[in-house]
C-alpha cells in the first residue's frame, strides 16, 4: 500500500506519485557519513516560457530575493513578488522545498534525494549531494545558519550538514526514524532547534543539538506542514483539514483547530502577530489566530476557471506568497 504523502496529494499529479510508489525501504542505509555525490549524469534543468506559471512546491526569502522551486528542476526569483525570473539549475528532478540559513546561503532539495546548494542568494546552484539509487525524494528542508541544516523525506530519511554542505551526514534518532514514517516538514523552532511533522501524526522534535524527542499527537493521519505556535509550542495541519495545536511541544496537550474544510492542508507560514496562514487543495487559503479561531485568509486561487492547489506560502512585507500547481502568487493581506 502507498501511503499518501504531501506530493502525492497536491493536485494528484502522477509525476509525483509515481516517485512514492518507487520508493524503497532505506532500512539498510548505513549510519554516519551519507554516501557521497553520485557519479550518474545528470541533464540540467531547461529554460522554459513563464516558468513562474507551472508547477512549483516551496517557496523562501533569501535578503531581498523570493525563490520558488518545483518541477523539473525548476527555480524561479523575484524582487517584487510580481515579476519572476527562471535562474538555470545543473538537474531536472522535481525540487520539493527550499531554505536559506541567511540572505545568501540556501539549500534546495528533492527527489533522488537530492541537494542543492546556493552562494549568492539563487542565482546560482550546484549540486551538494544526490543519491539516485537510494529510491527515496527529500520533502522538506530547514537551515538555522549558513552552515548547519536538516533535509527529511520518505521512509524516515534524514540528513544534516554543519560545515554548508561539504559533508551531508545520515541523522537516525530512534524517536524520528525507526518506523521509516515518511517525514514531510520540517520547521525552525525559537533557539534553533528544529522540530519535524510525517505520516501516522508523528511529530518529533530536537531537545538539545544532539537529541530528539517525539510528541505525542491525538491524530493519526499524515501531517504535511509544521509551523512555530508561540514560544513552545507548534501547530501541525495535514490530510482532510486537519490541524492541531500545542503551546508547549515538551508537555504535548495538543487541542485540534476547526477550520472550516475537509481539503488538505500542505504548506504555510506564521504571520506578523503569531497568526498563521495555511494553504492547500483548491487554492484554499485559511488564517488561524493565536485563539484558535479561524477565516479564510483570501478567495481561493482560481486561474481561468481551474483552481489551483497550493503547496507553500512566505510573508512579503503586506503581501503572502503562494506557489502551487499552477505557479505562484502574490496575495495582499488584511
Amino acid at each position: 500500500m502507498i501511503v499518501p504523502t504531501k506530493l502525492s496529494l497536491v493536485a494528484g499529479l502522477s509525476l509525483l506519485v509515481a516517485t512514492a510508489a518507487a520508493a524503497v525501504d532505506i532500512a539498510s542505509t548505513d549510519g554516519g557519513a551519507a554516501a557521497p555525490a553520485s557519479p550518474a549524469a545528470t541533464i540540467p534543468a531547461l529554460a522554459t516560457a513563464h516558468a513562474e506559471k507551472g508547477l512549483l512546491l516551496s517557496v523562501a526569502r533569501a535578503g531581498d530575493h523570493l525563490l520558488a522551486v518545483g518541477g523539473n528542476g525548476v527555480i524561479v526569483t523575484s524582487r517584487d513578488g510580481a515579476s519572476w525570473s527562471q535562474v538555470l539549475t545543473p538537474i531536472d528532478l522535481t525540487l520539493t522545498g527550499i531554505a536559506f540559513g541567511d540572505a545568501n546561503n540556501g539549500w534546495a532539495v528533492g527527489h533522488d534525494a537530492l541537494i542543492l546548494h546556493t552562494r549568492d542568494a539563487g542565482q546560482h546552484w550546484e549540486i551538494q549531494h544526490y543519491e539516485p539509487d537510494l529510491n527515496a525524494p527529500f520533502f522538506a528542508v530547514i537551515a538555522t545558519s549558513r552552515d548547519h541544516a536538516v533535509a527529511v523525506g520518505a521512509f524516515g530519511l534524514m540528513r544534516q550538514t554543519t560545515d554548508g554542505g561539504k559533508t551531508w551526514t545520515a541523522l537516525e534518532p530512534a524517536q524520528v526514524v525507526d518506523e521509516k514514517y515518511h517525514l514531510n516538514a520540517a520547521t525552525r523552532l525559537p533557539g534553533d532547534r528544529i522540530a519535524v511533522a510525517g505520516e501516522r501524526g508523528l511529530v518529533a522534535f530536537q531537545t538539545s543539538a544532539t537529541e530528539w524527542a517525539r510528541s505525542t499527537t491525538p491524530y493519526d493521519g499524515s501531517f504535511f506542514g509544521i509551523l512555530p505556535w508561540g514560544d513552545a509550542g507548534a501547530i501541525a495541519y495535514g490530510m482532510r483539514g486537519n490541524v492541531f495545536a500545542t503551546d508547549d511541544l515538551a508537555k504535548g496537550a495538543w487541542r485540534k483547530i476547526d477550520v472550516g474544510t475537509l481539503g488538505s492542508l500542505f504548506g504555510g507560514e506564521v504571520l506578523p502577530g503569531g497568526a498563521v496562514a495555511l494553504v492547500g487543495a483548491d487554492g484554499q487559503m485559511i488564517q488561524v489566530s493565536r485563539s484558535g479561531a479561524s477565516q479564510p485568509l483570501a478567495p481561493s486561487i482560481n486561474v481561468a476557471g481551474k483552481s489551483s492547489s497550493l503547496a507553500g506560502a512566505v510573508v512579503d512585507g503586506n503581501a503572502l506568497i503562494v506557489a502551487g500547481e499552477l505557479g505562484v502568487y502574490s496575495v495582499p493581506l488584511r
